[in-house]
């Protein structure tokens, strides 16, 4: 997932925010989001704007009750960092020599 589209799901999320703030009713603050928006958009991959319209609007509160978008979605995977085992060579030393003590 590119940074532009991340960027993208994050304002989709401020946008549905802001709209049930304010109970769906127009605000600058919605305008500005909506601009930024647009100016992603255009940086957008052809697959990755194909996918979002496959997937049509998120950010639209239909009612006080709904969910915003998930924003964990929007987070690039990151790979686990591996854990220092301070004077072990793996964890399954660490953990013999724990047993062992």
């Amino acid at each position: 997932m590119s940074k532009e589209l991340v960027h993208y799901r994050q304002l989709e999320r401020r946008l549905w925010m802001t709209r049930w703030r304010r109970a769906g009713q127009g605000s600058a603050e919605e305008d500005g989001i909506l601009d930024e928006m647009e100016n992603i958009w255009l940086n957008l991959t052809e697959d990755e704007r194909a996918l979002l319209r496959l997937e049509g609007p998120r950010c639209w509160p239909t009612d006080s009750l709904s969910l915003p978008p998930d924003l964990a979605e929007a987070l690039p995977a990151s790979a686990p960092t591996q854990w220092a085992y301070e004077g072990f060579r793996s964890a399954a030393e660490a953990i013999l020599s724990e047993d062992a003590a």
